[in-house]
């Protein structure tokens, strides 16, 4: 409909123009000394529009090679740019498949053609990775010192990189170098902690430790369980490594968090670092602390190993006794009383206690230790069948 619209236009409008010039009968004079030119309106109206048109047409021409060098530029720019993004894409493929000295020389020439920063920093820090994998670190830092130079000091993709990289190379300093330019630029940036967390952990430093696991934990990088595994790791680093006086102990011990102070695997390590100094009597109240908390088998095993004498002894069989109102069917507390009685020369309830931890769930320890107490009272036979017993649990037969 509007292309026979358009059509019934430009048909009336050629009838106007034709009746027009039939009746135009005026002429143009133009005078140029010493001439003088007469011509119809008509021919003057139709040469005027020819002459405008031929004066753009020219001027388009002229307009279109005066730009033909540019638009030249902008198409081999064009071209370059597409051949470096394919270079880029394949770099990218034959990265995730593995192929990585492949990777390295595509990103390489990428990296080599970029004109653009976005596509420069790209293209070297994949090259960058890609030597790193095929462990060729010489030629990994050469990008970085490239990149470096063009980016400057303060591009956190590449002081993230770099950091991962070295660590990775146990390049400890030169990581902590990075980290702290990735810390300045994005200080709570959760991938640049984890990778603090690593650098920590390497130095054993607890206390940084902590800190970098609960931030962590606040912004839900680690789970509940996560960040206490890590701690924990922390802390028996800081038991087994540092050693301490036993004041040293209780004032670290109580600055410690709730939850963590009944953790089993740290109490065990606790009780270990006051038996080292001595202190049995600090280790049972340790362990009595967290019992009374959150009940743990392995900590009531370990309760009968302090070697407490006299009235501690006895107050510490008492302890375990209650235990066993409540836990009535534990076989390693029961281990415990049997322990805690033999030391006393309990010798029939000790024995009663062994076996009955045996009764509950037959273990090679609470074998030796029943054995070890019938040769104590003079029966060999009985003996020897428990620790037959206890050699069979402890290497089961195939």
């Amino acid at each position: 409909m509007r292309a026979l619209l358009w059509l019934i236009a430009l048909f009336a409008l050629a009838v106007g123009l034709t009746l027009f010039a039939q009746f135009n009968t005026g002429y143009a004079l133009l005078f140029v000394p010493p001439w003088r030119i007469e011509i119809s309106l008509n021919v003057f109206i139709v040469g005027i529009l020819v002459l405008v048109a031929a004066l753009y047409l020219l001027a388009r021409v002229v307009a279109e090679l005066g730009g033909l060098p540019d638009r030249v530029k902008a198409y081999r720019l064009r071209k370059a740019r597409d051949a470096s993004v394919q270079l880029e894409r394949d770099a990218r493929i034959a990265f995730f498949e593995g192929r990585y000295q492949r990777a390295e020389r595509l990103a390489g020439e990428a990296f080599t053609a970029s004109r653009e920063t976005e596509a420069f920093a790209v293209n070297g820090i994949l090259a960058a990775r890609a030597a790193h994998l095929m462990r060729d670190f010489a030629k990994r830092d050469q990008y970085f010192v490239r990149l470096r130079e063009r980016l400057g000091p303060r591009h956190l993709a590449l002081a993230m990189t770099m950091a991962e990289l070295y660590l990775d190379e146990r390049r400890n300093q030169d990581a902590e170098l990075a980290l702290a330019e990735a810390r300045s630029i994005s200080p709570k940036l959760t991938a640049m902690l984890k990778l603090e967390l690593r650098l920590r952990q390497r130095e054993d430093n607890a206390d940084a430790i902590v800190k970098l696991v609960d931030q962590l934990a606040k912004s839900d990088a680690l789970d509940a369980g996560q960040a206490q595994a890590i701690r924990l790791q922390a802390y028996q680093n800081v038991l087994h490594r540092q050693p301490k006086t036993p004041r040293e102990l209780r004032d670290w011990w109580n600055k410690l968090p709730a939850i963590d102070r009944c953790a089993p695997t740290l109490v065990a390590a606790l009780a270990d670092a006051y038996a080292a100094q001595g202190e049995p009597a600090a280790a049972r109240d340790a362990i009595e602390a967290a019992l009374a908390q959150n009940w743990s088998s392995e900590l009531a095993e370990r309760y009968g190993t302090l070697g407490l004498e006299g009235d501690a002894l006895a107050s510490q069989l008492q302890q375990a006794e209650n235990w066993l109102k409540q836990h009535p069917n534990d076989p390693q507390l029961l281990l415990t009383l049997g322990r805690l009685c033999t030391a006393r020369a309990l010798w029939g309830k000790a024995q009663t206690y062994f076996e009955a931890s045996i009764a509950v769930a037959p273990s090679a320890l609470a074998h030796t230790e029943l054995a070890a107490l019938l040769e104590r009272l003079d029966r060999p036979d009985e003996a020897n069948r428990h620790y037959r017993a206890s050699l069979a649990l402890a290497v089961p037969v195939r």
